[in-house]
């Protein structure tokens, strides 16, 4: 509103700020995921990744094309559902950091966040494809390579790491050495495999593995147990800062003539998507079998707390960029029911609400519905010891 960050400069910042602040907050949010408890929660995780993450898509998508007057299944609405379906670890880890929630609960909620980002980048890439702005390689084989190769690169990152601490202790040195790491991870990930093997690897996977096997794997070593608490410590500072950077520059993205043009309709999204979208994609997921030990009191939090973040914004932030400059791309029955320009407008601004009032809403809310839906716990219990 002040104008003291042009909309475009925002833009072109955001790619780079967005990847950078979620390398952190993903390797942070690692530290604090509990393997033992994820081994519980195992199955529970893996259908929200995959069923509620598709239903959350396939009914948001239905509510956009509604909302902008697109035929319901026009695949217009499938890029808005394939970009918010994925919910964000940046807003989750650090509320769950400061409430007393069952550890299976907050562990649930976490490990879905960071591991549905691939099948979000997936659903996105093949949605891009059906406009012509993007090319898509076999779904399931790209999948794969997302998530299988990024968890194994963090592990193989992870178990180099380990090796490399265990030798002595790096004081506070310890900080820009697993910095260091996570970004040479995910860049070799992300930059080098393509180009070496043609398929892409989740850079994000793979820094979230890293912290996750740093944080449960260094407790075992009497020695390093000051190292990794000043390096838990330093990072859930630095995570803090790098949070306020990116939704400080997500807010500077979108332009108050774009904003006043399709808030009504990116409201509606946005709420569909909160209330609707989400709920019905839990309680299908978690009634799908094989049956959960989740109550329905449970089942309400989890449909409830599903924030969209900092992939959902980098996605529409590139699928912006791809609409408008490959407008000529688009097919002609797309651009008879939507002009490109209005399509990326559209998208943009529905992310953007979608994004803004999952965070405000869910982060507000997540105190008040645990003491009212859920068993409080000691603190102590999410942390890994």
């Amino acid at each position: 509103m002040t104008g003291i960050i042009k909309p475009e400069h925002a833009q072109q910042m955001f790619p780079f700020l967005g990847t950078l602040g979620l390398i952190v907050v993903l390797l942070d949010g690692g530290f604090e995921i509990s393997i033992d408890v994820l081994r519980k929660v195992a199955t529970l995780v893996a259908k929200l990744d995959l069923l509620t993450l598709t239903i959350t898509a396939g009914l948001s998508s239905v509510l956009f094309n509604v909302a902008f007057g697109a035929d319901p299944l026009s695949p217009i609405g499938f890029l808005y559902g394939s970009i918010t379906c994925a919910t964000d670890p940046a807003t989750l880890i650090p509320v769950f950091s400061k409430l007393n929630v069952p550890a299976e609960i907050s562990t649930t909620l976490i490990a879905e966040s960071v591991f549905n980002d691939p099948l979000g980048v997936v659903l996105t890439k093949v949605s891009m494809s059906t406009l012509g702005v993007g090319t898509a390689h076999n779904p399931i084989l790209m999948f794969l390579s997302l998530a299988v190769g990024g968890a194994a690169s963090g592990l193989i990152a992870g178990a180099a790491l380990e090796r490399l601490l265990v030798r002595e202790p790096f004081k506070e040195y310890v900080v820009p050495i697993t910095i260091g790491v996570a970004l040479a991870t995910w860049y070799a990930c992300e930059d080098i495999a393509p180009h070496l093997t043609g398929y892409e690897l989740s850079g994000f996977m793979a820094v979230a593995v890293l912290g996750m096997y740093v944080g449960n794997r260094l407790t075992r070593y009497e020695h390093l147990r000051d190292d990794l608490r000043f390096l838990k410590e330093f990072m859930e500072e630095l995570s803090t800062v790098t949070r306020i950077i990116i939704f400080t520059t997500l807010g500077a993205c979108v332009s108050l003539p774009l904003l006043k043009q399709h808030w009504l309709g990116g409201l509606l999204c946005a709420l569909g998507n909160i209330f609707v979208a989400r709920p019905i994609g839990v309680l299908a997921g978690t009634y799908a079998p094989p049956r959960e030990n989740v109550t329905i009191n449970e089942r309400i939090y989890l449909a409830l707390e599903g924030p969209r973040g900092v992939v959902p914004a980098a996605l529409a932030g590139t699928v912006y960029t791809k609409i408008t400059g490959h407008a000529h791309a688009i097919p002609p029955t797309i651009t008879q029911k939507m002009p490109p320009h209005t399509l990326a407008g559209t998208i943009l601004v529905a992310t953007f609400l979608t994004i803004l009032l999952s965070v405000v809403l869910e982060a507000t809310w997540a105190r008040p519905l645990s003491k009212l839906l859920l068993e409080e716990r000691p603190l102590e219990e999410h942390r890994p010891e």
